[in-house]
């Protein structure tokens, strides 16, 4: 089995990637990119309208578990999985546009909330 230190590794690789194929994305079909903050307003734009979606699939699976009734959240996949992507894809976009690694962000995040939440773990040594 993979450390966490191996596994991060390996996920920094692939954030890397990633946020180099988004910039190729928003290279080609990005409408607004200057100036830089016209660029990040408009991706938090588009980050609000995913949340809003989220929200909305999710509002009435809250009124059910309030009412203690049973709640089944596989039947959200199809609605919820383009959202996934859309988050991704919106921080990817900002971790872009301030000049951030976007793996270093998450190892980083990992690690103060580790350190938080749970100094003994593996994580609070990344």
């Amino acid at each position: 089995m993979a450390t966490v230190n191996d596994l991060a590794e390996e996920t920094a690789v692939g954030l890397r990637a990633l946020q180099d194929l988004q910039r190729c994305y928003d290279d080609e079909m990005w409408d607004i990119s200057e100036p830089a903050f016209s660029k990040l307003r408009h991706i938090h734009i588009h980050l609000s309208n995913t949340i809003g979606k989220l929200a909305r699939a999710l509002e009435p699976l809250d009124h059910q578990d309030h009412r203690y009734e049973t709640v089944d959240i596989q039947f959200l996949n199809d609605e919820i999985a383009p959202l996934i992507g859309d988050l991704l894809i919106h921080a990817t976009q900002i971790s872009s546009a301030l000049g951030q690694d976007l793996s270093a962000t998450l190892i980083d995040r990992y690690r103060r909330n580790a350190q938080r939440f749970a100094p003994e773990s593996e994580f609070a040594k990344l």
